[in-house]
């Protein structure tokens, strides 16, 4: 399993609990059955992106990505430039 996926699953286990609902009543609220829904939210989910960013959208939260990299060669001069 992911950490990354693991971290995003209980984060929406978290707030799902919070708003008092059970897996079922959470994955009918977006459209997700609840063996979707527990694997989800245990990380082992290898469906679509797009179950996913439905089920967070349904507790109030949206998947967004940051693009982590290292700079360059060409780059590492202006990191270190202290204007």
């Amino acid at each position: 399993m992911s950490l990354f996926l693991e971290q995003i699953g209980q984060k929406l286990k978290t707030e799902r609990k919070n708003r008092r609902l059970n897996q079922t009543d959470a994955g009918e609220k977006a459209g997700l059955s609840r063996r979707e829904v527990s694997e989800i939210e245990n990380g082992s989910f290898r469906g679509s992106v797009l179950k996913v960013q439905d089920y967070a959208m349904s507790l109030g939260f949206s998947l967004t990505l940051e693009i982590k990299r290292r700079p360059t060669l060409a780059e590492l001069p202006g990191v270190f430039d202290e204007d």
